[in-house]
């Protein structure tokens, strides 16, 4: 039980994590805005409070180091500055690793977070004088928050009835105000129902603290920070000095106490020593703790093995309901196509819900990459602004793993390759701060990607050059622009000479295309010498259940995604026995074309009074896919092919159809891309 709680708040602890990583990117940007403070600090204080709760004592302790720095920032002991950033960056590698560890035992691990926190301290020291003189001369009231001037403060805690339910224990919280400074509590009880209502888990008790403190106001709220969703809470400011053992207080106490009734405002306004009350009240409205129940009550967290598992379950009853189909056509019996119509229909609603569960925003892997950015200019010494458009666009799961390599190789060249450094691109006319643009974005049913930034560009000369000297094209070869700029993902080809950390050994835009392939997209490049380069990827939104076309080749069935079907044409089979170097004219435009009968040898058939041409969209290219039959539009439930026939070139997964025969998923892009490599001549 104790390591599914552990597990949980690893789990949550990971999304406080990116919070963090969101918030600092935001302050990099707006470095006096108090919200995104604030927003980092209460992270940073959750991580701590959790770490502490669940085990996990070095991260407590270290983020406890790491909060007192932004505890400065808030209370205005310290500015925000571009190395405090930094500074913040590198410690959130370091939470990772803890959250990945846990408690460390290796000495090294210690030796190093020891060293870390030193660090920390020391930028603490190193802040502390400039800092402390720039408040002082600036007049501002700033000075008025400093510690060391002890203040009381009425705090009314009305916790809800279900505050015990999620482990809280409120006594807790009371011995945390008792130890910020001198404090009494009271304790209302009148809400304690009689003994039949009486429930042991809730809780009906409510309290008042008066605390006399030199700590700032934000450590009392900091004290609630966990269940302040679950409680009524008012901070009121009611002295300049510690009052809490004056005659006068131990009065109201006793009256309060007596009575079991709440002190009020009104009544210590009437004191000597009573400043005009200043209600500090941080979760009192309770419209807004409704709102954040419901908010919270909204979605839920679920384990991805259980949507895999979910999905799979929904694959496997559309393969059922296609036989049931099959069966209802072969009986022509009303009632059972009646019903195979209705699951038919409920299917594919529970197809489209699955999918939609199984979907997350790109946004959750975008983060990685705008820490890449980050690091790898100022290591390169270039100013780069970091773009993101269409970052809540959903994608499979799945998809989304496999494609967070491909884009770090991309992002990895534009800084490395594109991005120039200040000086080249004033020279240049340009302005000093480079650009990239990470832009997503839906079409028809696929999702378009796009990386593009503003730097030097591809010179398709150059790697014209390069090919040739590598022994990848011939010095004879005639080929356009664009196929010169796809030569950038043949295998092991480089522009550059030299290898650097972040490129230069070959392996980058080539695995681009590879992986993504695997995921059913396409890549392509567009470049302007001296101007930029764009990177175009086109996904499917999901892998597992695609609607298809099904086709007949010879004796065999093939399924082709309907999403990269442009037209299709019947076409009487001496026009194609008439064609050339397989390119025919239809409405009157000369077509290349691939006919599969000879790409998977099947005999033509004998008397055939047409056959059909399936035009396929694919790289920003039409190509005919020449089929004997067209059976009709199928819903299809991909299976992966087998550890031997996973390097299949044309073929990306099957499908088991309804009369329980296989039928293969041709892949399209594949099919179309060796085509144009001179592979494919059928």
């Amino acid at each position: 039980m104790i390591d599914k709680f552990r597990a949980k708040f690893v789990e949550e602890s990971t999304d406080n994590v990116h919070d963090l990583e969101e918030a600092l990117f935001l302050l990099e940007k707006d470095m006096d805005n108090k919200e995104l403070i604030e927003r980092i600090f209460r992270a940073m204080h959750s991580l701590k409070g959790g770490g502490a709760m669940f085990g996990f004592n070095h991260l407590s302790d270290f983020t406890h180091h790491l909060e007192t720095l932004f505890d400065w920032v808030r209370n205005g002991r310290m500015k925000v500055s571009t190395d405090l950033i930094s500074l913040t960056f590198s410690a959130i590698d370091q939470i990772n690793f803890l959250l990945k560890t846990g408690d460390l035992t290796n000495p090294e691990d210690i030796n190093n977070q020891k060293t870390f926190i030193q660090r920390i301290e020391a930028f603490l020291t190193d802040s502390e004088t400039p800092a402390a003189s720039e408040m002082q001369g600036s007049g501002s009231s700033a000075s008025a928050n400093q510690p060391n001037e002890e203040k009381t403060y009425l705090i009314t805690f009305i916790p809800q009835e279900d505050l015990l339910l999620n482990g809280t224990n409120p006594l807790y919280l009371l011995d945390d105000i008792h130890a910020l400074g001198t404090a009494r509590t009271l304790a209302f009880t009148h809400k304690v129902p009689s003994l039949d209502l009486f429930e042991p888990s809730s809780n009906y008790s409510l309290w008042q603290i008066i605390v006399s403190t030199e700590q700032l106001v934000n450590e009392i709220k900091d004290v609630f920070i966990f269940v302040e969703d679950e409680c009524e809470l008012h901070i009121d400011l009611i002295a300049a000095s510690s009052i809490v053992n004056q005659p006068e207080v131990d009065a109201l106490v006793d009256k309060a106490l007596k009575s079991n009734i709440l002190l009020t405002l009104e009544e210590f306004k009437q004191e000597q020593w009573a400043l005009t009350p200043q209600p500090l009240n941080v979760a009192g409205d309770k419209k807004k703790q409704t709102a954040a129940k419901e908010h919270k009550i909204s979605s839920i967290r679920v384990s991805s093995h259980k949507i895999d598992e979910l999905v799979n379950l929904v694959s496997e009853l559309v393969t059922i309901q296609a036989q049931l189909g099959l069966y209802a056509e072969n009986h022509e019996d009303p009632a059972i196509i009646s019903l195979s119509e209705n699951i038919q229909k409920l299917s594919r609603q529970l197809r489209e819900n699955a999918f939609d569960i199984s979907l997350i925003p790109l946004q959750s892997e975008l983060m990685r990459f705008q820490r890449l950015v980050r690091d790898l200019s100022k290591e390169q010494a270039k100013d780069i602004d970091f773009i993101i458009e269409g970052g809540d666009l959903e994608l499979d799961k799945n998809i989304i793993e496999n494609l967070t390599d491909p884009l770090l190789h991309i992002l990895r060249n534009s800084i490395d390759h594109g991005i120039e450094k200040p000086d080249d691109r004033i020279k240049a006319g340009k302005a000093p701060k480079g650009t990239i643009l990470f832009k997503a974005f839906h079409s028809g049913a696929n999702i378009i990607i796009e990386i593009s930034d503003d730097g030097t560009g591809i010179d398709p000369d150059f790697i014209r050059q390069k090919a040739i000297a590598r022994g990848v094209i011939d010095a004879d070869t005639q080929i356009d622009d664009k196929e010169v700029l796809d030569l950038l993902f043949v295998s092991g080809f480089s522009t550059r000479d030299v290898v650097s950390g972040v490129s230069g050994r070959g392996v980058g835009m080539d695995v681009v295309r590879r992986r993504i392939a695997n995921i059913r997209g396409e890549v392509s490049v567009d470049s302007e010498k001296g101007k930029g380069t764009v990177i175009s990827i086109k996904l499917p939104i999901t892998l597992s259940i695609i609607d298809g076309l099904l086709v007949a080749v010879g004796d065999n069935k093939y399924v082709i995604p309907i999403s990269a079907i442009d037209k299709i044409y019947a076409l009487e089979p001496q026009e194609v026995k008439q064609s050339f170097n397989n390119v025919i004219v239809i409405d009157n435009q000369q077509k290349p074309y691939i006919d599969l009968r000879k790409i998977f040898q099947a005999p033509e058939k004998e008397n055939a009074e047409i056959v059909r041409m399936i035009m396929i969209k694919a790289e920003e290219r039409v190509t005919g896919v020449i089929v004997d039959d067209i059976i009709g539009e199928y819903q299809t439930v991909v299976k992966p092919l087998g550890r031997y026939l996973k390097k299949q070139e044309y073929i990306s997964g099957a499908s088991i159809l309804g009369d329980g025969t296989i039928a293969l998923v041709v892949d399209s892009s594949r099919l179309i891309q060796n085509r144009r490599n001179k592979k494919v001549t059928a």
